[in-house]
């Protein structure tokens, strides 16, 4: 079952962006704001046969669209996270970035000098599964031992997920996570090991947790 392709765009008879879902050149649906409520559209296949979906898959379409057609998407919590930070820090963040760092910003054990976060395995695992909700790619994960002041490297816990140039941004972003995923299952669930992460989002900008 191929994946399905989510792509932003506009129409002239409708207000605001639209959200079309592709399987490889079968259109399949689409989603867009009707006055108050968000709509979405499924549509039979080129022979009238039904599309098969993923109900994780569908649900991860339909969160992000959600994020891009709504009018009034992470207003309250930008305005939150500008009137605490200041509106030049947060101003050109990515949503889903401000969501995922507002929401594991005080879950990190410890942060170096430079503000990268370091995260518990049980946490990292929640991260992990969280950036695939958000639409959001882990591409580096590195393990260190913690001793409760300092964080050292240890050896043969790195992972760095490179970019496919034949996959689309939700092919790779799920093939990001679930490597990550994998990865983090194989480390020891030691209590002293820490994780730190860096994520990429849908515009190809890397940003270190």
């Amino acid at each position: 079952m191929l994946p399905i392709r989510l792509i932003e765009t506009e129409r002239e008879d409708f207000e605001g962006p639209i959200v079309e879902f592709w399987r490889d050149d079968t259109f399949v649906g689409m989603v867009f704001w009707d006055g108050e409520v968000p709509i979405v559209q499924f549509y039979p296949d080129g022979e009238g046969d039904v599309h098969d979906i993923d109900v994780r898959e569908l649900q991860l379409l339909l969160e992000t669209a959600l994020r891009i057609v709504d009018p009034d998407a992470f207003d309250d919590e930008m305005r939150a996270l500008r009137a605490a930070a200041g509106d030049s820090e947060w101003g050109d963040e990515h949503p889903a970035t401000v969501d995922l760092l507002a929401e594991f910003d005080d879950k990190a054990v410890f942060r170096s000098g430079d503000g990268e976060g370091f995260f518990t395995m049980q946490v990292a695992a929640s991260f992990i599964s969280r950036c695939a909700e958000l639409d959001l790619a882990v591409v580096e994960m590195e393990g260190l031992d913690f001793d409760g002041q300092a964080v050292e490297p240890r050896p043969g816990l790195e992972l760095e997920v490179a970019t496919q140039p034949m996959m689309t941004w939700s092919e790779f972003r799920t093939f990001a996570n679930t490597t990550a995923q994998r990865s983090l299952a194989e480390w020891p669930d030691d209590s002293d090991l820490v994780v730190a992460f860096v994520f990429q989002q849908p515009d190809g900008e890397t940003i270190v947790a």
